[in-house]
């Protein structure tokens, strides 16, 4: 049986960041109008702070997503301004809605060469309410979560190892069908379908709702924790066709007490991106029909 770690639904916990190198400090200038400098690889990327996050926030995500291209073999600095690296890459905070539940809000990524728009991508993030403040501490686990879930389609659009091509991906995985979530309050039954349905989408992955190979079927459940908190599952069953169970994912949090119980919006995309790529490693077991 497939398994991911526990991943927190709003709030989430990885190792924090801590100082970021800056590789390109003492490096050559980009000064002339050479076709090369429209290689990332070859001159790097200046990542600006998030403009519309508070600080510190706003540049912790910067260094993070850094730090996470340069894991990538891509040359990437967080920065205040570009002071001659040939792409910039910056990150502009829209839909901010805060609630019970912490603050949701999309970052819109736009790349930049010395001869314009090369590509962007929108994110969808949900950030606790603590963290979203001018000043607040502890930031850097949040940050690299962010970071992390930027940073293969940041990959992507620069030519590195990012996702795998729709085409080629598609060629591998199964057709899948997704089902409502059970149990979910609000308009999460279907605002969760929705958003892993674009997410798969975005990972090759091809919806087939007549005759698929794969179902992926949800229920998310909740019992009352201490202090006006409730503990929250929710746990996909990848089903094949004859109806033999291949698998789960599971993601689960403790979150404010009917934090989920309106519209979703951006948490449906938050959650659904949290649970993707297991999703995705769980189907590559799959049977494929030729």
């Amino acid at each position: 049986m497939f398994k991911s770690a526990a991943v927190a639904i709003l709030a989430f916990v990885l190792a924090a960041c801590g100082m970021v190198p800056q590789p390109f400090r003492d490096a050559p200038r980009a000064t002339t109008d050479n076709p090369l400098l429209d290689v990332p690889s070859a001159v790097g990327i200046a990542i600006l702070p998030v403009t519309g996050a508070p600080a510190p926030l706003n540049r912790e995500i910067a260094r993070a997503l850094a730090t996470r291209l340069q894991a990538l073999d891509i040359p990437a600095e967080a920065v205040d301004t570009n002071a001659g690296l040939g792409f910039t890459l910056s990150g502009d905070t829209q839909n901010v809605v805060a609630s019970p539940a912490g603050v949701t809000a999309t970052v819109v990524w736009s790349l930049r060469s010395r001869r314009g728009p090369a590509g962007e991508y929108r994110q969808n993030i949900a950030v606790p309410a603590s963290a979203w403040r001018e000043d607040a501490a502890g930031v850097g686990d949040i940050a690299t979560q962010l970071a992390g879930a930027a940073g293969a389609a940041i990959a992507g659009l620069v030519g590195g190892d990012g996702p795998a091509p729709v085409a080629a991906a598609r060629a591998r995985l199964p057709r899948i069908s997704i089902a409502p979530v059970e149990g979910a309050p609000g308009d999460g039954r279907e605002s969760l379908r929705l958003a892993l349905i674009q997410v798969m989408f975005e990972r090759g992955v091809a919806r087939d709702d007549s005759n698929p190979e794969v179902t992926l079927r949800a229920t998310m459940t909740s019992e009352a924790a201490p202090g006006d908190q409730q503990k929250v599952a929710i746990v996909w069953h990848a089903i094949g066709r004859d109806g033999k169970d291949l698998g789960t994912v599971r993601l689960d949090n403790t979150i404010p007490t009917g934090a989920l119980d309106g519209s979703w919006g951006p948490t449906a995309f938050a959650i659904a991106t949290a649970a993707a790529p297991d999703l995705v490693a769980l189907l590559g077991t799959a049977p494929v029909t030729p």
